[in-house]
């Protein structure tokens, strides 16, 4: 059985017991601290049941990263509990059915953190266990995917349609959002209902893709009410002097600034340089699409976000554009199409999306 000694505190300062090569091999990064709780040759935890292996994992791994004393005898829980019980000591608390059966349909290696807190996330919601336990074999990467869709939409009939491509999941998380402010989040329900009837993942794009579509063509909307150091572009005179002053190509957008798809401000603040930003609407409304300094010279990160947080105060989103972002959901899927050109979205000044005035 296991070690007599399992408290945190003596094992963690006490002597590391050496892992062998085996554990090594199907412990990974866990091996070490399986070790002092199952010293060599860890006879007692390699002849656990899968589930049981992984249970392990995760409660060590809950121990190594908390200052504080849980009261949980590891070894005791692990080796004698019952499923339910460690099922519930797992979940830190009431455990949905069948907790113990994903763990040991999830292979024999065991995973990482936070593959481990994407399932018991999952578990706990009740629209994704419903897929959870019916999965023949459970993978991380999947589960990662579906951490990353919003919960009302880990519903079976998306889940069953999700791509494997982690960009198209993450677009598809950003069309429903965008959905909601098009639509009213009144609609939410109905937008997930109709997408979970999909039979395919090119008719669940193609659904999204649609739900960016506003109801009503050709509605145009008033430029959002900005502090008064935002001096707003109205006159062609304007627009040639801004031209002129920041040594930039706005003149060329001139028919969408006449057809109101789009607004152009130079922002001149005593504390900051001054900056020249232009707004195009879209079916979700107004968002920012370019921000610049004199001879369109970016501003620093901290310009920027003061910029920014004013902005999205006001009622201005940032990111893509609703009709580049549905372009690209059938592009997604489409065998004919894809592969989506995806740009670069890593860090919070890519995912502005800034430059992008033509759409």
């Amino acid at each position: 059985m296991g070690a007599p000694m399992t408290r945190a505190g003596v094992l963690l300062f006490g002597k590391p017991s050496a892992a062998t090569p085996l554990l090594g091999h199907v412990a990974g990064l866990h091996a070490e601290r399986i070790a002092r709780f199952w010293p060599a040759p860890h006879g007692g935890f390699l002849t656990l049941p899968t589930a049981r292996r992984h249970a392990a994992a995760i409660l060590l791994e809950r121990r190594w990263n908390s200052s504080a004393d849980d009261g949980v005898d590891i070894v005791h829980a692990v080796e004698r509990a019952r499923d339910a019980d460690l099922a519930r000591i797992l979940m830190g608390g009431e455990a949905p059915g069948g907790l113990m059966k994903a763990l040991g349909r999830i292979g024999e290696t065991l995973w990482d953190a936070a593959a481990y807190a994407n399932l018991l996330k999952l578990f706990a919601d009740p629209e994704s266990v419903k897929v959870l336990r019916h999965l023949p074999r459970i993978e991380a990467a999947r589960l990662g995917l579906i951490a990353k869709i919003p919960a009302a939409l880990r519903v079976p009939g998306i889940l069953a349609n999700l791509p494997h491509r982690p960009e198209a999941v993450e677009d598809l998380a950003e069309a429903y959002a965008l959905a909601l402010q098009i639509h009213g989040s009144g609609e939410a329900a109905r937008i997930v209902q109709r997408w979970s009837r999909a039979t395919s993942p090119l008719a669940l794009f193609d659904m999204a893709a649609e739900a960016l579509q506003p109801d009503e063509f050709g509605l145009v909307l008033a430029p959002p009410a900005l502090p008064d150091w935002f001096e707003p572009v109205r006159t062609r005179k304007a627009l040639n002097e801004i031209a002129l002053e920041f040594r930039n190509c706005l003149r060329d957008f001139s028919a969408d600034l006449a057809m109101g798809r789009m607004a152009v401000y130079a922002v001149r603040k005593s504390s900051s340089p001054p900056v020249v930003m232009a707004l195009r609407q879209d079916a979700a409304g107004w968002r920012l699409a370019e921000a610049l300094l004199r001879n369109n010279d970016d501003l620093s990160d901290a310009h920027l976000r003061s910029l920014v947080d004013v902005v999205v105060a006001s009622g201005i989103r940032t990111g893509e554009s609703a009709w580049k972002l549905a372009d690209r959901l059938h592009n997604h899927v489409c065998p004919d199409c894809g592969p989506a050109h995806v740009p670069p979205r890593n860090t919070w000044r890519e995912r502005l999306a800034l430059g992008s005035l033509g759409d």
